[in-house]
Formats: structure tokens, C-alpha cells, sequence
């Protein structure tokens, strides 16, 4: 090989020496798209004019991101998903169940039909025909916003990142059927509640009863039996009252504990009353589980407990238990929709907006608002506000 000498005062741009006589070439390290260092490099030149017009071409790509365009319009869309993936993984961005999620979410609806394209090379029609054939499979309309929520996530990233110059994806029309009924009336849940009661152990009914509060099911089984909970006395009102501390919680993929969805989760909440009291007979209770089984009682652990294991509950017991109710009452009820009805009737019931936020561990209030469902009370109660008008 050549020698290549650096032309003095020309930074990037060499000589060297051939058969033919002197010529001229220019270098420039940059860094790619996967993080790793490379080196543009283009030589022949007769010139050293023509070697710091062609050096300056390539700087002006590298400032401007379009050489990283170039570079993205051969990455495929699982090898940018991997990158992405990874990235989240290593910098603890995803939460593990988000992780897994995405990454079914992927493997389920893109990999096969689009995996193997380049990421440039995907059309907002391909695109289009995808979701339109994708909702004639009795999908819901909120689930195909959920896996196109997955393609604008890779889109948007490598528009950010100059992999590509636009998301071309972006506001597809998203079709499917209508989703099942979410709300709940309040003589419907009184009547789960009231079954749930008359045909649950006491332990078992309070692990449901406490759902009621609006908690994340995670929430719920990652409670302790001495670090969740601060009893106090309201001396005002002359009452007993709790503080419920929500900063652990508990998934299928996380069984000893792991962190909470987003950092507005953390929060402590306030209650009276008889849940006062259920709070205190499950501590017990739990407390008493290990007693007799002869094994030793922490000071702090899992409330929730297996009375024939001592073991902690698998993370999913309170949707199995409300399974079982559903089915012998006629009422299907699961743990996310009690969140609903929480954030339901503190909407109808004109609590502040800011208060309800923070005791759902919500980031924004228009979050809030998203968990609020359309009920009858609240239909009545706007047309009793309205009917002298009218």
C-alpha cells in the first residue's frame, strides 16, 4: 500500500506518490449508526483542491445527517429494532414486562411482513394495506393502535436518530371492531362486591376489596406488611385512618419486585374507615400464614401469601380470583377495570382533577381522563344539570 503523507495546513487531505506521478486523497472519521467508529476515505485525486472539495462534501453530510441516511437505507427493520431494543435494555429506559412486551409485540405483527425490508424501503401504502388486512381479524381498534404504536416508535426513533429522512408512517388510518363493554354501574359492582364477599375467605375478599382504591395490579402484590402501610389517628374527624404506600411492584416477569411503571406511580395514598380495618386483619392474617406453618415472620414481607406455601402469591392471583367470582355471578370484573370505575365516579363526583391524578400515580391529568368510561349515573347527572335549560 502507499504511503500517504498529510499535506501540511490541509487537514484531511494526503499525498502520495504513483507510476503516473502525484495524487491526492482525503480521510474523515465519523461515527455510525450503530455507535462504531468508522473512516470515509476517497483517494485518485489530481489535485489537493479536488480532494478538499470531496472532504467537504462528506463534512457536510456528516453535520446535515444525511450520511447516516445513507447508511440506514440498507438497515433492516429487525436489525433497527434490535439496536433500539438493546439500547433500552442497557440504559434501563424499559421497565423488563415493557421490554418483553415490545418485543412480542414485533416478533408477533412485523417481523414476518416486514423484518427483512429495508427500513427507507417500507411505503405508507404497503403499510396501510397491512392494518387494513389485520382489522378484518376481529382485532379491537385500541389493539391495532397498540401494535402501530410499535412501528411509529422504530419510525420516529430513526427519524430522530437521521436514519431516515422522514417517518412516512406517521397518522395511518387505524380501523377495528369497537371494544367490549369497560364500564361498570354501581349496582353491578355492588353486587360483585357483595358476592365476592359472601363467597371469599375474609384474607381473600380484602386482597379484592383493596383494588377498589384504584391501585395497578402490580401495585396491589408488591404490598408489604409493615413498609406499605402507616397507621395514624385523625384527631379532627376522631377516626383511625392509613397511609398506603405504593412503591414496589409486582409482575409475572418481575416476582420478587422490580420498579413502578412510571416514576408518578410512587405515591403514598390516605384511607378510613372499615378498609382500615381490612388492612389490618390481612396483615395479620399473613403474618399468622407463616406462624403456622412454623416458618419465620419478617419484620416486612409480602402481604399477599400462599396459606398452604407461605409462599407469595404468583402476581396474577387477584385476576384468577375475579375470574372465579365473574363467572358464578354473571358480573365479568377484572382488576384494571376497578381502576376505571375508581377514576369513573371520582370524575362524576366532581373530585379535583390534580388530587385524582396524583392517588392513580397518573403523569398527567389528561391520563387520568383517558380511564374515566361512559355510565348511566353519569348521563343522569349531566342531564339533571342541563334539564331546566332545555
Amino acid at each position: 500500500m502507499r504511503k500517504w503523507e498529510a499535506l501540511k495546513r490541509h487537514p484531511g487531505i494526503y499525498q502520495y506518490s504513483t507510476q503516473k506521478g502525484k495524487r491526492y486523497g482525503a480521510r474523515r472519521g465519523y461515527t455510525d449508526l450503530y455507535g462504531k467508529r468508522q473512516e470515509w476515505t476517497r483517494s485518485g485525486f489530481l489535485s489537493w483542491r479536488d480532494a478538499d472539495v470531496a472532504l467537504n462534501q462528506i463534512e457536510l453530510k456528516i453535520s446535515d445527517g444525511s450520511l447516516a441516511q445513507v447508511h440506514g437505507a440498507s438497515i433492516t427493520l429487525d436489525t433497527y429494532f434490535q439496536q433500539i431494543y438493546n439500547r433500552k435494555i442497557k440504559l434501563k429506559i424499559w421497565r423488563k414486562s415493557t421490554a418483553k412486551g415490545m418485543k412480542n409485540y414485533y416478533t408477533e405483527w412485523f417481523k414476518e411482513p416486514f423484518g427483512h425490508q429495508n427500513i427507507d424501503d417500507i411505503s405508507r401504502i404497503n403499510y396501510q394495506h397491512y392494518l387494513d388486512e389485520i382489522s378484518t381479524k376481529n382485532l379491537a381498534k385500541s389493539t391495532i393502535s397498540r401494535i402501530d404504536s410499535v412501528m411509529q416508535l422504530i419510525m420516529n426513533d430513526a427519524e430522530t436518530n437521521d436514519i431516515i429522512a422522514k417517518n412516512r408512517l406517521r397518522h395511518m388510518d387505524i380501523n377495528g371492531r369497537e371494544p367490549r363493554k369497560q364500564s361498570l354501574e354501581p349496582a353491578e359492582y355492588e353486587k360483585y362486591v357483595r358476592y365476592a364477599k359472601e363467597h371469599l375467605s375474609k384474607y381473600y375478599f380484602c386482597m379484592i376489596y383493596l383494588l377498589t382504591l384504584g391501585e395497578r395490579r402490580s401495585e396491589l402484590m408488591g404490598m408489604r406488611t409493615r413498609s406499605s402501610f402507616k397507621f395514624d389517628y385523625d384527631d379532627v374527624n376522631k377516626r383511625d385512618i392509613c397511609g398506603i404506600t405504593f412503591n414496589l411492584g409486582r409482575t409475572p416477569d418481575a416476582p420478587e419486585g422490580g420498579p413502578l411503571k412510571t416514576p408518578s406511580a410512587y405515591r403514598t395514598i390516605w384511607v378510613y374507615g372499615d378498609i382500615v380495618d381490612m388492612i389490618k386483619y390481612a396483615i395479620s392474617y399473613s403474618d399468622s400464614i407463616l406462624t403456622n406453618l412454623g416458618q419465620p415472620v419478617p419484620d416486612d414481607h409480602f402481604l399477599w401469601l400462599n396459606p398452604t406455601t407461605g409462599k407469595p402469591f404468583h402476581p396474577a392471583q387477584p385476576s384468577t380470583l375475579m375470574l372465579r367470582i365473574s363467572k358464578k355471578c354473571g358480573i365479568k370484573v377484572h382488576p384494571h377495570q376497578l381502576r376505571h370505575y375508581f377514576a369513573t365516579n371520582a370524575k362524576t363526583d366532581n373530585l379535583p382533577d390534580m388530587d385524582v391524578m396524583h392517588w392513580l400515580g397518573h403523569a398527567n391529568i389528561q391520563q387520568t381522563n383517558d380511564y374515566t368510561r361512559p355510565t348511566q349515573r353519569g348521563a343522569m347527572g349531566v342531564f339533571e344539570g342541563i334539564s331546566k335549560n332545555i
